[in-house]
């Protein structure tokens, strides 16, 4: 019976990834004792880019919903991400992102990778840096789709308002709209 004890207890600190806290003396709770030292995996698949991916999806009906691509825009340059690489640098303005208030409307992309390492902002001037800089390292762009980035940068710059008008003029502007 011992034996026994002892080889959960060496199981259990293998399975554990804080290995010392696994090594509690057993005594005769035994099994009981290894339960309350192992850790619980926890699912974490389900993201915020995720959500923001897909918040649209289905809503246009010149969209692609499996590879959520405007038709216009990949078409445009040949199709398979075209100007803009693997990217898709549309920008959304919605309330209750990044845990927020339903009714505190912010920007982000909508684009996983061009919203990784930015938060959603009330500012859009730094969502449209930040998609400009991930567009021109990440995305694989053309230097056409970098060029309809950087104008839409200042194009964005130029509006004193902060509401949808924004996120449309973006996306117009890089023929996402």
């Amino acid at each position: 019976m011992y034996s026994r004890v002892i080889l959960i207890s060496i199981l259990a600190a293998m399975a554990s990834s804080s290995v010392s806290a696994s090594f509690i003396p057993i005594g005769s709770s035994g099994l009981a004792a290894i339960k309350e030292t192992r850790d619980i995996p926890v699912d974490v698949t389900h993201t915020l880019n995720d959500k923001r991916a897909n918040d649209d999806k289905g809503k246009d009906k010149g969209k692609d919903a499996t590879k959520q691509k405007d038709a216009s825009a990949a078409e445009a340059d040949g199709g398979d991400g075209g100007v803009f690489g693997k990217c898709e640098p549309k920008m959304i303005f919605q309330g209750g992102l990044g845990n927020r208030p339903e009714t505190e409307f912010t920007f982000q992309s909508s684009d996983p990778t061009c919203s990784d390492g930015q938060g959603e902002a009330l500012n859009p001037n730094i969502i449209t840096k930040h998609i400009k800089d991930v567009v021109d390292n990440k995305c694989g762009a053309s230097e056409k789709g970098k060029a309809l980035v950087a104008a839409a940068v200042t194009k964005v710059e130029g509006l004193k308002v902060r509401d949808q008008s924004v996120a449309d003029t973006w996306n117009k502007a890089l023929g996402l709209a």
